[in-house]
């Protein structure tokens, strides 16, 4: 495994290929499989196809048990991968369907991870419509590791507290759902030191390689899609603060 690369392939199957206790961070945000709302609200189509994400190479419609059993398997690969000193960060939400809340901790207590804290991520503004609801404005980053205790940690960074008030992009870079910058950024000063490994297995168009590039670790980012990771490598080429950018590897 060499970092400073973006790879292109399913992130298991790309994962599955990195040794044991190998990675410093995982910061990452997995498609939310939201495709039931295009669905089971076709008479507001209008509002889904400005307010639904829409991927480049993957269209986000798993039946819910298929969807939350490959999730399981994703946190565990990232698991096996990450050192016991290190930590992951996943960022989700709750889902909706047939009036009922789905929270993602219905997977993550399946998996093999130490569920350490909730960051509540405020968007500053709705998601999404709903009639029956108090307008939902945040989102959750799950802090999880191998274990309770042990693992690196910037005391500096307590001073953000666990509630990030922190805008969303806006459709920047042709992906829209891409984070925040500054949500890699503290989730990197927190948990890592210079020349760490940071990971990101949905990577996107590729910020939080970017972010970490520039603040001197080591990157790896892997994404299905071949349109969203020249992008990435762009934006990795352009950054400021420059390390050697590798050959893609292609799974």
């Amino acid at each position: 495994m060499n970092p400073n690369k973006i790879h292109t392939g399913n992130c298991i199957e790309v994962m599955r290929q990195f040794p044991d206790s190998s990675i410093d961070l995982i910061v990452t945000s997995p498609p939310y499989n939201n495709w039931r709302n295009r669905r089971t609200q076709a008479a507001r189509s209008d509002y889904w196809k400005r307010t639904n994400i829409v991927y480049d190479a993957y269209d986000d419609s798993k039946a819910d048990d298929e969807y939350e059993a490959d999730q399981v398997l994703a946190i565990n690969e990232m698991l096996r991968v990450l050192k016991p000193t290190g930590t992951l960060c996943y960022n989700h939400k709750d889902r909706i369907f047939e009036y009922e809340v789905r929270s993602p901790l219905d997977w993550i207590r399946k998996t093999n991870a130490v569920y350490r804290q909730r960051i509540t991520w405020d968007r500053c503004g709705m998601q999404a419509y709903n009639p029956v609801r108090f307008y939902r404005v945040d989102e959750d980053i799950y802090i999880l590791g191998k274990q309770p205790k042990g693992f690196k940690w910037n005391k500096e960074a307590a001073k953000h507290l666990s509630i990030w008030r922190i805008p969303p992009n806006r459709n920047i870079y042709g992906h829209n759902a891409t984070f925040p910058e500054d949500i890699p950024r503290r989730l990197i000063e927190a948990f890592t030191d210079a020349g760490d490994i940071v990971l990101d297995p949905y990577s996107g168009t590729g910020t939080t390689a970017k972010v970490a590039h520039e603040m001197g670790r080591q990157y790896i980012g892997i994404d299905i899609s071949d349109h969203y990771n020249r992008i990435a490598r762009d934006r990795i080429e352009g950054a400021s603060h420059p390390l050697p950018l590798q050959s893609e590897d292609t799974l």
